[in-house]
């Protein structure tokens, strides 16, 4: 079994514009999620993003806090956990699409996906042989041609219910 890799190596995989979008779409509206993600994401906002100015970070202005967000993203995995958690709430009403088309494609779901109880030991290396961010994307907007989700949130969503980053199984 290969080493497993924290939460924040995701970062690896795309690109910042994309990272400030996520963060952005979490931060826009608490109430869709449920209550332990929505519990989790304010009291990890709350007592690990430091906003200049502000004793509470969710009083800040929205940019400040992507800013300051942003920051976490990269580094802390427990962190990445509580942003990533909300976020593929945003897009769950699409799961079956994805567990098609993913299972199409070969994938196998990592026993540790998608909750990831251990963000530091979370995701591990390789997706089935011949598949790339193309053949993803046509799996799934096949599976539904009237998806409405960018390729690069296919992608990360794809990532996230299966458990594994691209790249080559480490023997």
């Amino acid at each position: 079994m290969s080493e497993l890799q924290p939460l924040y190596v995701i970062n690896v995989f795309i690109e910042a514009w994309f990272r400030q979008e996520i963060i952005e779409n979490v931060l826009t509206d608490f109430s869709v999620y449920s209550d332990e993600v929505r519990k989790n994401l304010a009291e990890t906002l709350k007592t690990e993003v430091k906003v200049s100015g502000f004793r509470n970070p969710l009083t800040a202005p929205k940019r400040l806090l992507v800013r300051e967000s942003e920051k976490l993203f990269e580094t802390d995995p427990y962190f990445v956990k509580a942003i990533l958690d909300a976020w593929v709430q945003l897009y769950d009403k699409h799961s079956p699409t994805f567990d098609k088309a993913l299972k199409t494609l070969g994938f196998m779901v990592s026993p540790i996906a998608p909750a990831y109880e251990n963000p530091v030991n979370a995701f591990e290396q390789g997706w089935p042989d011949g598949v790339d961010y193309p053949k993803v994307i046509e799996a799934v907007r096949k599976e539904d041609a009237k998806l409405e989700m960018t390729d690069d949130q296919i992608v990360l969503y794809s990532i996230l219910q299966t458990g594994y980053l691209p790249g080559e199984h480490e023997e």
